[in-house]
């Protein structure tokens, strides 16, 4: 991966979503990082996570998180253009990593399900049967960001072999503030299923730092 699509040297930007969420459970995903930066906090993260799992560091183990962090890095940057991303540190080393992303998106409608691509969230995948796919909708409330807003559950066969599960929040906030989406997704449903009330936990501690002053 050359380092002109990863490696970033604007590492001063202000967080535009924040949260105060429990540091042995949840980790900041640096979006802007330099190389040394980068190095510095995946070898603390993952012999810190080794410690708590109770399990070997492998040479192995190291070069699947290096990988899968670096191109997540990237996607959510560049492509989802996300503004906060945070790591969820009970999963096992083992395991894919649970990293939900936070975005701000502005809407003005009346309400939740009338912002444009939000109601895209709960309709099926055009190119996927739709009996191969579940989808779950229900109210969410934040403390900090409002009483208009969703949680989205959706299970789909990402190919033959692996059913991908995704997680999303959205908050519809009053006009003048940015609504706030959180997003996750995982290739294994059970550590989602078993996740959840942690990730909702998360969600609620989410805030926008411009208007908590």
């Amino acid at each position: 991966m050359s380092e002109g699509t990863l490696w970033s040297t604007d590492l001063g930007a202000p967080l535009h979503i924040d949260t105060d969420a429990n540091p042995d459970l949840w980790g900041y995903l640096h979006l802007q990082i330099d190389k040394k930066i980068f190095k510095e906090w995946l070898d603390l993260h993952l012999t810190g996570l080794a410690t708590i799992h109770e399990v070997e560091l492998t040479r192995k183990l190291r070069r699947f998180h290096k990988s899968f962090y670096e191109q997540t890095i990237v996607t959510l940057r560049d492509k989802l253009q996300a503004d906060e991303a945070f790591v969820y540190h009970p999963v096992p080393l083992t395991y894919m990593p649970l990293v939900m992303h936070a975005t701000r998106i502005r809407c003005e409608a009346r309400d939740a399900s009338s912002c444009e691509g939000i109601t895209a969230l709960t309709v099926p995948h055009p190119d996927i049967p739709e009996w191969q796919q579940r989808t779950g909708s229900i109210p969410f409330a934040s403390p900090h960001l409002g009483a208009d807003g969703v949680r989205v559950t959706r299970s789909y066969p990402a190919d033959s072999t692996i059913m991908m599960t995704s997680v999303t929040y959205h908050w519809h906030t009053p006009p003048g503030l940015p609504d706030v989406l959180l997003r996750g997704h995982h290739d294994d449903p059970e550590v989602i299923a078993a996740a959840m009330e942690a990730l909702d936990d998360f969600a609620r501690t989410l805030r926008i730092p411009e208007a908590a002053h």
